[in-house]
């Protein structure tokens, strides 16, 4: 029974991919990398565009997450690899890899990203399933009414672990996360960090996060 419940998953599995691979080749592949993007209300502009047959390169890439401005990217080039659809680009001598695999799993990968708004990613090594798993390191984050020299985040899985630092101030705690399967930039978080007598409240989603300072 069980091997019959695999095969059916294989052959399925095999088909959507198949399926997949035959309408990413012969379809406009900036139209389907569009679509895939509006699904998750971001939006997609660039100067010009290279098509190949398993890739499509972007100049002058602009990005936003609704109406705000994402970054803006020297190049971007979205192309088919064996079992994944990788994402990959560059701005400002730093760069960035986001693997998409059909299971959704997507890992994402990248150091000195100094074209992203309100912060400059140092490092990021993350991977996302059915909750995040990794580390996030940014610098001159802006957050709403609050700036932060540094911010590094420690994922696993539904909780997180974290330190800040802010006008000679560090701040140590963890949070949760209510991790959103459908659309993981809408995952809720709720985190306590403390230092100095103070405490530093996260809250929000991962695409709009909001910080609050008492004592």
């Amino acid at each position: 029974m069980k091997s019959k419940i695999k095969q059916v998953l294989f052959v399925s599995s095999f088909f959507f991919f198949f399926s997949f691979f035959l309408l990413f080749i012969t379809l406009p592949k900036f139209l389907i990398l569009d679509q895939i993007l509006l699904k998750n209300s971001i939006y997609l502009m660039a100067e010009g565009a290279e098509e190949g047959m398993f890739s499509l390169r972007l100049r002058k890439a602009q990005i936003y997450i609704r109406d705000f401005k994402l970054g803006e990217f020297e190049s971007l080039e979205w192309s088919f690899k064996a079992f994944y659809f990788l994402l990959s680009g560059q701005c400002a001598g730093g760069s960035f890899q986001i693997k998409l695999y059909p299971n959704r799993t997507v890992e994402v990968n990248g150091k000195n990203l100094r074209c992203i708004k309100k912060a400059h990613i140092k490092s990021i090594d993350l991977s996302v399933a059915k909750g995040i798993r990794g580390n996030l390191e940014l610098t001159n984050l802006k957050v709403k009414d609050f700036s932060l020299d540094e911010l590094s985040l420690n994922f696993k899985g539904n909780v997180f672990s974290g330190k800040a630092k802010t006008a000679g101030l560090t701040f140590i705690g963890d949070g949760v996360i209510s991790f959103n399967e459908k659309k993981p930039l809408k995952s809720s978080i709720n985190g306590k960090l403390v230092g100095s007598g103070m405490t530093m409240l996260i809250s929000g989603t991962l695409e709009n996060p909001s910080l609050e300072f008492g004592r």
